[in-house]
């Protein structure tokens, strides 16, 4: 059975890091320390769904190379993925190191590492999409559904 993990496991780490941020905003706001400590979990359960994800990755990258997706846009869907998790693992330790009690100033400096995360993780599932719908990684077309979209091609 070839059931493609990767793309079953992306969403998590884009999803949960977003939802820490979101957490962390409202739990300003509200002062709310069970907001707080959610935004914490999000973050972790992030991180670990990011590794999962990226370790997919890297075992569906020679089946993407073998289809013929360049290794250049490939790498650089991996290094961003790596400066991804690099950027959510600081995040977690820099709030596991202040036990999650983040001064006014200790939560500007930890917003201006979230901001460039999500930069991170959005060009990092920005170059993923691209790789699937542009340049058909892990897409496999039936041998009928090559042959109507020749039979377009060809018709237009």
């Amino acid at each position: 059975m070839n059931l493609p993990m990767h793309p079953m496991l992306v969403h998590f780490p884009i999803a949960l890091l977003f939802a820490s941020v979101l957490f962390d905003v409202a739990a300003r706001v509200f002062t709310r320390d069970s907001l707080r400590d959610g935004a914490l979990w999000l973050l972790g359960l992030g991180l670990v769904g990011g590794i999962a994800a990226a370790f997919a990755g890297g075992l569906a990258e020679e089946a993407a190379e073998k289809a013929g997706v360049a290794e250049a846009l490939i790498e650089t869907h991996e290094m961003l993925a790596q400066v991804t998790l690099g950027i959510m693992a600081v995040m977690f330790l820099y709030r596991f190191l202040l036990r999650n009690r983040l001064t006014a100033g200790a939560f500007v400096a930890y917003s201006l590492l979230a901001a460039v995360g999500l930069v991170a993780i959005s060009a990092t599932g920005h170059t993923g999409g691209s790789l699937v719908y542009e340049h058909g990684a892990g897409v496999h077309l039936s041998h009928d559904a090559t042959k109507a979209s020749t039979q377009f091609a060809q018709n237009q």
